[in-house]
C-alpha cells in the first residue's frame, strides 16, 4: 500500500540478495517502536529473546531440520525482514515478506566434553549468541542450536527477536515443530491447524480510523488524572515459584 511499481521495483533489486519478494507491508506501532530501539542501540539486547531446554530420548537432527523449515514456510513471519526505504516522504520502515528463507538451525556434539565443561561452554554460547543479536534487514529472525550433550540427550537454544514473535508464541511455535518432527518419524503428512497470515492484521490495522480513535480515548480518559494502579500482587506466591532449574522450559 502506498508503494509505486517503479518504487517496488527498486525494493526488489535492493532485497535480491536475501531473496525472492512474497509481500511488502507497513509496521504495526508496536513494531516500530521496537525497530526504532533497535537500530538506536544495536548492542542494548533488548529485543533478544532466548529461550533453552533438554530433550531426551533419540532426536534425528536432519527430521527435526524438516520440521523448522515447514514452520517458516507456513509462518510469513519467520520469513520476514525490516527495511528502512526512501518513498519520496522521508525513510519508511517497511517489512518485507521472503517467499522462501532457510531456517537457521545448527548442531554441535560435545559428548566428548565432561559434565562440567560442557554446562561452561553451553553458558558461553548463549552469552555469545546474545551479543551476535540478528541483523534485522538479512537474518532469519529465529534461529535454534542443537548441542548433543549424551548418547540420548541433546540441548537446544532456541533465540529469536521479539519483533515477529513473543515469548507466548514461543510453546506455539516449540509444539507445531515437535508435533511436524514427530508426524514426519512416523512418516505421516502433519496435521496443522489454519494460519492467519500477519499482513492480514496489518491491513485489518491500516482500515481502522486513527482520528476516531484517538478522539474516543480522548473523550473517554477526560478528567482522569491521577496514575492507575494494578491490583497488589500476593506476596504469598513467591514461596511457591518454583526454581527455574528444576523446569523442563528455562528462558
Amino acid at each position: 500500500k502506498g508503494l509505486t511499481l517503479e518504487q517496488l521495483e527498486q525494493l526488489t533489486e535492493q532485497t535480491a540478495s536475501v531473496g525472492e519478494l512474497e509481500n511488502v507491508y507497513a509496521l504495526s506501532p508496536m513494531q516500530k517502536g521496537m525497530l526504532f530501539h533497535s537500530l538506536m542501540e544495536p548492542d542494548s539486547g533488548a529485543y533478544f529473546q532466548q529461550a533453552s531446554f533438554d530433550q531426551k530420548g533419540s532426536f534425528d537432527v536432519a527430521i527435526f531440520r524438516k520440521s523448522l523449515d515447514l514452520l517458516t514456510q507456513r509462518h510469513e513471519a519467520l520469513r520476514t525482514n525490516f527495511h528502512q526505504f526512501e518513498t519520496g516522504h522521508g525513510l519508511e520502515p517497511l517489512q518485507i515478506v521472503f517467499r522462501h528463507k532457510n531456517s537457521d538451525l545448527s548442531f554441535e556434539d560435545i559428548r566428548n566434553m565432561p559434565k562440567a565443561e560442557q554446562q561452561a561452554y553451553i553458558q558461553t554460547f548463549k552469552q555469545e549468541d546474545q551479543a551476535r543479536g540478528f541483523n534485522l534487514g538479512t537474518d532469519a529472525l529465529i534461529r535454534v542450536q542443537v548441542l548433543q550433550t549424551d548418547e540420548e540427550t541433546y540441548h537446544l537454544v532456541w533465540s529469536f527477536h521479539h519483533i515477529v514473535m513473543d515469548g507466548w508464541c514461543l510453546s506455539l511455535v516449540t509444539g507445531e515443530v515437535f508435533g511436524t518432527y514427530f508426524a514426519l518419524l512416523e512418516q505421516k503428512q502433519p496435521e496443522l491447524a489454519p494460519i492467519t497470515p500477519y499482513g492480514q492484521y496489518i491491513e485489518w490495522l491500516e482500515r481502522q480510523d486513527e482520528r476516531a480513535a484517538k478522539e474516543y480515548w480522548s473523550s473517554y480518559l477526560a478528567g482522569f488524572e491521577q496514575q492507575t494502579l494494578l491490583p497488589g500482587a500476593d506476596t504469598s506466591l513467591k514461596d511457591q515459584v518454583a526454581d527455574s532449574s528444576e523446569s523442563v522450559l528455562s528462558t
